[in-house]
């Protein structure tokens, strides 16, 4: 069985030309290529299908709505891990700033205004070095120029969390970024409509948020603000729950314990393999994922 990770799916836009996302008609390649062996069509069978594709989404963004209904033409379903702060606060959160951010500069101008703004500032206290340590292999699979993966690395996993959101802030606004959160992630009615298609809702943190590094009680509210918020959306109950980041290095023993208490079934990290009967036993809270870029090889050449 193998599940497949998806974010941004979309067509080119020439304001964002740095940005890392699957082209639709990629997509629906993919689809008729994995509906061969078969894609999973119904909740109740997400774990228990052979030789069947999960596909999951991350990020609550907009382009799942399109995905959704791509995914309702094919007779299959797909995941959706959505993060909750959007609809409070109505506002785009510290991880998808980055992501704008890079997609329509590239990491070089984004890391040296940056390093203007630490020194213009005189900030001295951004990294903590047993953080950054304990960090170093994040993105190592990436195919990221070294700025574009030192600027992420800094902003998603060992920047001072405050200070960092103030830059991006500055940055965003120094770049001419300025896009609504009703445009860039789904709106209440949106996943309620996914959900009348058979789409299946799990959680993924309220601020996608390193997990690992919060301690206990930070944790349990992340973990437990979003799947309150998404159960009142959906009327459904939210036991499915993605990691930000994903890895063994963005979650740990006290994040597990705390889907345990919240009686959560099974969580998604990111590995690439399939998961197996030891996975969905002894494991069922660190569930393998592929990246869904893995699998564009040779679809131009399918019929």
């Amino acid at each position: 069985m193998k599940s497949l990770m998806y974010h941004y799916v979309r067509n080119f836009n020439k304001e964002y030309p740095y940005s890392n996302y699957l082209d639709k008609k990629i997509f629906i390649k993919q689809i008729k290529s994995f509906s061969k062996k078969g894609i999973i069509s119904d909740p109740e069978e997400i774990f228990t299908g052979k030789n069947k594709f999960i596909l999951t989404f991350d990020d609550g963004l907009r382009d799942h709505l399109w995905v959704s209904e791509e995914l309702k033409k094919n007779n299959c379903i797909g995941i959706f891990f959505i993060p909750t702060l959007p609809f409070e606060k109505k506002e785009i959160l510290a991880v998808h700033k980055t992501h704008l951010i890079l997609s329509k500069v590239g990491g070089k101008p984004a890391l040296e205004k940056f390093n203007y703004l630490l020194r213009k500032k005189k900030i001295k206290n951004l990294i903590n070095s047993k953080e950054k340590s304990r960090y170093v292999k994040a993105y190592k699979l990436q195919k990221n120029i070294e700025e574009t993966t030192t600027f992420k690395k800094i902003m998603n996993y060992y920047g001072n969390f405050e200070i960092i959101n103030k830059i991006l802030n500055e940055l965003m606004k120094y770049f001419e970024i300025n896009i609504s959160s009703r445009k860039f992630y789904l709106t209440k009615k949106e996943i309620k409509h996914m959900v009348s298609l058979g789409m299946v809702i799990g959680g993924h943190t309220h601020n996608h948020i390193l997990l690992s590094r919060l301690n206990y009680k930070k944790q349990f509210n992340e973990i437990s603000t979003c799947k309150k918020l998404l159960e009142k959306i959906t009327k459904k109950e939210c036991n499915l729950l993605s990691f930000p980041y994903g890895r063994e290095y963005s979650y740990n023993r006290n994040t597990i314990n705390i889907l345990k208490k919240l009686n959560f079934k099974n969580a998604f990290s990111v590995d690439y393999r399939n998961i197996n009967k030891n996975d969905l036993k002894n494991k069922s809270f660190e569930l393998p994922r592929y990246d869904c870029n893995l699998f564009t090889d040779n679809l131009n050449n399918e019929k």
